[in-house]
């Protein structure tokens, strides 16, 4: 796998920071593959330490990606950070299981304390089969469903350093609820999405 970027950054006398990723275009010549990658940051525009992003990604004959979105970690007398992005995927599978997938996405981010998280992701995703030609298991999905969930996430970590830890401990946990919308194309479930503990004790 090789890659060849040109990157981009621009500091104004406002404390502005304008960085881009103007190109990254990886490619595995065993594979005969490539995607082209661009991205756009945008530090401090409003003078709330706030970053807005937007990235684009194409790979050759498979996938597609726009996303844009912004945070800011204090704005005004709200005290946990604000934070949304939107973002429009598109799949094409038709050469492994014959069917091609668009899913449109929004998330929220709700709440950010120390220890919490809290997000609120929609999403509406669209499968179509234009070949006539996939799987049972696939015609069952085809057409449009809703995804509505909620992710929490908590964290505790005291270890004495993140990289190399010598004494401590840390647990992440991360729970996604769907389903909250009364629709029948609604996908309903509650998952633990991961779950992971660190002990470091080193004499």
């Amino acid at each position: 796998m090789s890659m060849v970027g040109i990157p981009a950054q621009i500091r104004s006398g406002k404390g502005n920071d304008f960085s881009a990723m103007l190109i990254q275009f990886p490619f595995d010549l065993q594979a005969r593959s490539w995607s082209l990658e661009g991205s756009l940051k945008l530090k401090n525009l409003f003078g709330y330490g706030d970053l807005w992003d937007g990235s684009v990604a194409y790979g050759w004959g498979q996938t597609s990606e726009v996303s844009t979105g912004f945070s800011i970690p204090r704005f005004k007398g709200i005290s946990t950070p604000l934070s949304a992005r939107i973002s429009l995927l598109s799949q094409d599978w038709l050469k492994f299981s014959s069917y091609k997938e668009q899913a449109l996405g929004l998330s929220l981010g709700l709440l950010s304390t120390g220890n919490h998280d809290l997000s609120y992701n929609l999403s509406w995703r669209t499968l179509t089969d234009p070949s006539q030609m996939s799987s049972h298991t696939v015609r069952r999905q085809l057409g449009h469903s809703l995804l509505s969930a909620l992710k929490y996430g908590f964290r505790i970590d005291q270890r004495d350093s993140p990289m190399r830890p010598t004494r401590g401990h840390a647990f992440v946990s991360t729970t996604q609820i769907g389903g909250l919308f009364p629709d029948l194309r609604s996908l309903r479930f509650i998952r633990q999405a991961s779950l992971r503990c660190w002990i470091a004790e080193i004499d």
